[in-house]
């Protein structure tokens, strides 16, 4: 059930939980499952279609995300692998120099060296004395050979990983290419979805209800999330949550398009968080050490990741565009967790935002560091 692509956790489980406590959350973890089930099958057409589309788009993004990646590795790797390539042929050139020079030295010598020696001198001293120096010329001459040879081998296992990897980057850039059509196709369906819902609700009245609704079902959620995290404490070293107002570090840069307890839905309902407008696909990071306690779609919140501080402190990161952590991982303050985006249903990119203490949401602003929201 639980949504991430190519995450890994942050830190070893809990060496302070008890392994009664871990098999009561993975209990927990499953009566989880059994409630986003029951949620997603009182879901209408239109949302599971919504929810299938922004879940492909992720999959996607995160490809994207991987292939880049992967590009600018091989290309770096290019890099050296050319400049190797071209040390060695500067070696190659200077040693096959040194070995020609020896050659003319030797043919100047005749074809018979040895025997030259023997016959040109009549003192048997200096004879043994020119084969010596002659054997240790020709054992020079062929190491100098022996290492032009490896020299040349390894030249050639150079210029192979440049190839290799050469074909690689092709073939990434064709993956790209397939990969940015099908995200094309899975953005446009997505908005004739979104067009077709939207005109169901057209009426405040109907757009109020949804809105009421999203927020029923996050707080349900919440009150089962409350219950599979409980006793399950955090590592002793980590700093207290509760002594952080003003120092969390952001969540994201951006402006703040909705603030905490601003009016939504004509005024009949608060903001439990604030909205940041972002970049599409920016990086989401946690705002403190604690353990991922769900990572999945949920409707009016799309792509949503929460994580648990201990002491009751919980904060939650909402229609991303896609997920890297999945429930169970453990998170450090400034790790990346997610990627920026409008999942559930928005038409611009941004980040929901909450914090909650005991299941009651808390202003962000009196948390977060004033002066950190900057790029």
């Amino acid at each position: 059930m639980w949504l991430a692509y190519g995450s890994a956790t942050g830190a070893p489980l809990n060496s302070e939980a008890t392994p009664a406590q871990l098999e009561a959350l993975k209990t927990k973890i499953a009566e989880l499952d059994r409630w986003l089930t029951k949620a997603n099958n009182e879901k209408s057409g239109l949302v599971k279609e919504l929810e299938k589309q922004e879940k492909d788009i992720a999959y996607i993004s995160f490809r994207l995300r991987q292939i880049k990646t992967e590009n600018q590795q091989l290309e770096a790797q290019l890099v050296d692998l050319r400049k190797q390539e071209q040390q060695q042929q500067r070696d190659l050139s200077a040693q096959k120099a040194s070995l020609i020079a020896q050659l003319r030295a030797l043919y100047r010598q005749g074809k018979q060296p040895t025997l030259k020696l023997l016959l040109d001198s009549n003192d048997p001293q200096d004879v043994s004395r020119h084969l010596h120096y002659f054997n240790q010329l020709n054992a020079a001459q062929k190491q100098k050979l022996a290492h032009f040879s490896a020299s040349l081998q390894a030249l050639k296992s150079t210029q192979q990983g440049i190839l290799t990897r050469q074909r690689k980057l092709q073939q990434n850039r064709e993956k790209l290419t397939t990969q940015r059509d099908d995200l094309k196709e899975k953005r446009a369906s997505r908005q004739r979805i979104l067009s077709k819902l939207d005109a169901r609700l057209r009426s405040e009245t109907a757009r109020m209800s949804q809105l009421k609704a999203d927020q029923q079902r996050l707080e349900a959620l919440l009150k089962e999330v409350e219950q599979a995290i409980a006793n399950l404490p955090l590592p002793s070293d980590a700093a207290p949550f509760r002594s952080l107002k003003t120092k969390l570090p952001w969540p994201t840069h951006g402006k703040v398009r909705e603030r905490f307890g601003s009016r939504v839905a004509g005024g009949k309902l608060r903001s439990n968080g604030i909205r940041i407008a972002t970049k599409d696909e920016q990086p989401v990071k946690a705002v403190h050490y604690g353990h991922v306690i769900f990572s999945d779609w949920l409707r009016g919140f799309g792509l949503l990741i929460i994580v648990d501080h201990g002491g009751g402190y919980m904060s939650l990161y909402g229609n991303n565009k896609s997920i890297a952590k999945e429930t169970g991982d453990w998170v450090h303050a400034g790790e990346t967790i997610a990627y920026s985006g409008d999942s559930g249903g928005k038409q611009e990119s941004g980040l929901y935002f909450e914090i909650r203490k005991k299941g009651s949401p808390q202003n962000p602003a009196h948390w977060l560091h004033p002066k950190g929201n900057r790029p």
